[in-house]
């Protein structure tokens, strides 16, 4: 009982500082369903398979526009994480192009019959983004992507063109349980007041935003249709305490 005493003391004379890492969550419907992919383009020179590839992609976004789908607006945007999950999935590359069909192999075996190796071709590929304004538009531009001869994700992320206001929101939630919870260390010190004096944004591959992005992004596979956007912040707020 002393030393808690003597401890009470010290603490209401002496102001402590105190660094508290606090988050905030905010759900907000999704203005805009974004479509990731790829398409490729398979030729026997670089030239044909690069002019093909024009083709397609023409082809897709006119179809796309028809749909009211369109680019996705993503100039000068951070890409999230599970943005750029979609994207690597649905990626393809040039070796997709002289890969043997499975019935061809097994047909081969059968005969025993030697068969000449075609010649190898060469591809060319671009990645595909587009946006819908609504869940079941995108499931439509998914299949059309399909049917194209494009590898669309299997299914559309919900975003936002400006999330601005739910980041602030999100840190406004963040202050006010950093806050209480520096309050709740001073109290039992006998402090009386958290005097506000620092507030840090700075975050790593640790922090809690990004595994909460990187769950969220392994979550999508098994979950059912999604019209929200997470916005998760985490801050670090440092507080003075005073005594009363």
């Amino acid at each position: 009982m002393s030393i808690a005493a003597a401890l009470l003391t010290g603490a209401s004379g002496t102001p402590v500082t105190v660094e508290i890492v606090a988050s905030g969550h905010v759900e907000t419907p999704a203005d805009r369903y974004r479509i990731s992919g790829s398409v490729l383009a398979c030729a026997a020179t670089q030239a044909e398979a690069d002019a093909l590839l024009a083709q397609k992609t023409a082809a897709i976004t006119r179809t796309m526009s028809g749909m009211r789908v369109t680019p996705a607006a993503v100039a000068g945007e951070k890409l999230s994480f599970a943005s750029m999950m979609g994207a690597m999935s649905a990626g393809r590359g040039a070796s997709e192009c002289n890969k043997s069909g499975l019935d061809d192999m097994l047909s081969a075996a059968a005969d025993e019959k030697a068969k000449d190796k075609p010649a190898a071709k060469v591809g060319a590929s671009a990645p595909l983004s587009f946006d819908a304004r609504d869940a079941a538009t995108a499931s439509r531009a998914i299949a059309a992507l399909k049917a194209a001869d494009a590898k669309p994700s299997d299914k559309a992320i919900p975003v936002l063109l400006d999330e601005t206001a739910a980041k602030r929101s999100a840190k406004q939630q963040a202050l006010a349980k950093a806050r209480v919870e520096a309050e709740a260390y001073g109290a039992p010190l006998g402090f009386g007041t958290a005097t506000l004096t620092g507030i840090s944004e700075r975050q790593d591959w640790g922090s809690l935003d990004f595994m909460g992005q990187i769950m969220r992004t392994i979550g999508l596979a098994g979950a059912g249709p999604s019209d929200k956007v997470v916005t998760d912040v985490t801050l670090t707020v440092s507080f003075r305490l005073e005594g009363r």
